[in-house]
C-alpha cells in the first residue's frame, strides 16, 4: 500500500489538462480496483475490476456500480482493461491477465482476453444484484515474454487491434512489448519494442496502468504519482513535450488505473489503502491538438 502525500497542484501539460471532479468514492467492492476503461458505446459508463477475481463492474460518473458480471474462464491477476473497436466492428473489451508480482508465471500462463462490450440495456444486465451474476465468455490469447517473466500492469490497444503491454519496472527497466497481429489462440511470444527506463524504478514511479485515446493519437501511462503522455512514432512511444502531470495533490491512496475517452476525458482510479476508500478522479485534456 502506498499513500502519496500532497505536493502542489497538478502540473499543466501541452494538452491543457485540468481537474473536473476529484475524490469520488467507489464501492468497497472495488477496493482493489486495478484498471479502468471508458465505454465506446454507452455514455457515462466506465468499466473497472479488482486485480483479484473475475468480476467486471460497470460504474457511472458518480462512482456507483450499475451492473456487474463474471468473466469466464477466471482470471488469476487481472491488472488492466481497455476498450477498442472489434476487428469486425462494434466495441470490444480487452483484459490483461498479466500481473506477476513474483515474476514467476510460466510461459503461456499470462494472457490477453477479448469480449464484446456488454450492452447494459439488455435484460441480462439490468437487474443482477439479487442472485448469481451473469457470466460472459472471453476469448483467451496466451502469451510469453522473450526475456522471461515480468510483472505487467499496463495494456494499450490501438485501432486495428494493435496491442502493446508495458512492464511495471519492479525488477528491471520499464519495457514495452508488442503482440504480433493478429490475435490467435496458441501461445505467442511478444516482441520487445523498447525500454522506457535505464533500470528498475522506485515504487512511486512504477507503471500501474495505461490507455490509448479512441483516435489512437495519444497514449498515457500512469505511475503511483504521475501521468506521462506519449505519441507513437515508428511503433515506439515518444514522450510529448511538457506531457507530464504530477498527481500527488489528488491524495490517491494507491493510484492504479487510467483511461482516455472521447473529448479528452480522463478517468483515474485508486485502490483502497491506509484507511482511505477506493477512489476515482476525473480530468479533461485537449487531445485534439495532436
Amino acid at each position: 500500500m502506498l499513500l502519496i502525500e500532497a505536493c502542489g497542484p497538478l502540473t499543466t501539460t501541452s494538452l491543457n489538462c485540468r481537474q473536473t471532479t476529484t475524490g469520488i468514492s467507489l464501492s468497497e467492492e472495488l477496493e482493489e480496483t486495478s484498471g479502468v476503461a471508458i465505454s465506446l458505446s454507452q455514455p457515462d459508463v466506465f468499466w473497472s475490476h479488482n486485480d483479484d477475481g473475475s468480476v467486471l463492474s460497470a460504474i457511472d460518473s458518480d462512482g456507483k456500480i450499475i451492473s456487474q458480471m463474471r468473466i469466464r474462464p477466471s482470471l488469476r491477476d487481472w491488472e488492466d482493461i481497455a476498450a477498442s473497436r472489434c476487428p469486425g466492428g462494434g466495441s470490444c473489451l480487452y483484459l490483461a491477465d498479466m500481473g506477476d508480482n513474483l515474476e514467476r508465471r510460466p510461459a503461456g500462463g499470462i494472457s490477453i482476453r477479448r469480449l464484446e462490450e456488454p450492452d447494459l440495456t439488455s435484460p441480462n444486465f439490468t437487474d443482477n444484484f439479487n442472485g448469481r451474476l451473469p457470466e460472459l465468455d472471453s476469448e483467451v490469447f496466451p502469451v510469453r515474454l522473450p526475456d522471461g517473466p515480468r510483472d505487467i500492469e499496463a495494456l494499450l490497444v490501438l485501432p486495428e487491434e494493435e496491442i502493446y503491454v508495458i512492464t511495471k519496472g519492479r525488477n528491471g527497466p520499464v519495457t514495452v512489448y508488442r503482440y504480433p497481429p493478429p490475435l490467435r489462440h496458441d501461445t505467442i511470444t511478444l516482441e520487445l519494442v523498447q525500454e522506457l527506463s535505464s533500470g528498475a524504478r522506485v515504487i512511486p514511479r512504477q507503471v500501474t496502468g495505461g490507455s490509448v485515446s479512441p483516435q489512437g493519437n495519444i497514449i498515457v501511462l500512469r505511475t503511483y504519482e504521475s501521468l506521462q503522455f506519449y505519441e507513437f512514432v515508428a511503433n515506439k512511444l515518444i514522450p510529448l513535450r511538457d506531457g507530464d502531470i504530477n498527481l500527488r495533490s489528488l491524495l490517491e491512496a494507491q493510484g492504479e488505473g487510467v483511461a482516455i475517452g472521447t473529448d479528452g476525458l480522463l478517468v483515474l482510479t485508486s485502490e483502497a489503502a491506509a484507511g482511505k476508500p477506493p477512489q476515482m478522479n476525473l480530468m479533461h485534456c485537449n487531445t485534439e491538438i495532436f
